[in-house]
Formats: structure tokens, sequence, C-alpha cells
């Protein structure tokens, strides 16, 4: 009998936690909701090729990027959400800390 463990892949959830990160600062100073979409549409498109390209590669299964991305997903709302609690504190206009 064999028993798979998954094995979460790295690759993905740090792509989805950066490129959401990015997506996010740079999405809250673009105005125009056109450019917001192709944004984001490209950005969603890199991650799933990074996905894609583990599973090419015969590095992971499917259910180990999904994981990663699952696990990717999750540290990125926390990191939204510390990012809105602890941005007007830490944080100058610009961005620079104090």
């Amino acid at each position: 009998m064999y028993i798979y463990f998954i094995r979460s892949s790295g690759h993905a959830m740090v792509g989805i936690i950066f490129f959401s990160m990015v997506a996010y600062l740079i999405m809250n100073e673009i105005k125009g909701n056109s450019l917001k979409w192709a944004m984001g549409i490209g950005f969603v498109c890199l991650v799933l090729l990074i996905g894609v390209s583990r599973i090419v590669m015969k590095v992971h299964f499917p259910t180990d990027i999904l994981a990663g991305f699952a696990l990717g997903a999750a540290y990125s709302l926390i990191l939204f959400k510390l990012y809105k609690f602890l941005g007007s504190r830490c944080f100058d206009f610009q961005g620079a800390l104090f």
C-alpha cells in the first residue's frame, strides 16, 4: 500500500504571497479600474504559471500546488490585515518607516 503525504509547494506559496502583496500595494495607488483589472489578471497568470511549471517538471503533484496556494492565500490575508492595522502607525504617506 502506497501512502502519500502532501508536501506543499513552497514556490507556489511564496509566489502567491509575493504577487498578491505587490498587486495589493500597487493597486492602492492606481486610479483606473481597467489598469487594475489588467494588473490583477497578469499577476494571477504569473502565479498559475508557477504552479503549472511545478507540475510539468514533475516536482509536485497538483494537490501539493493547491496546498501551497491555500497556505499562501491564508498568509497573504494575514499580511493584508496586519498592513491595514499597522500601516497608519508605522508608515508615513510615502511608505517609509517612522
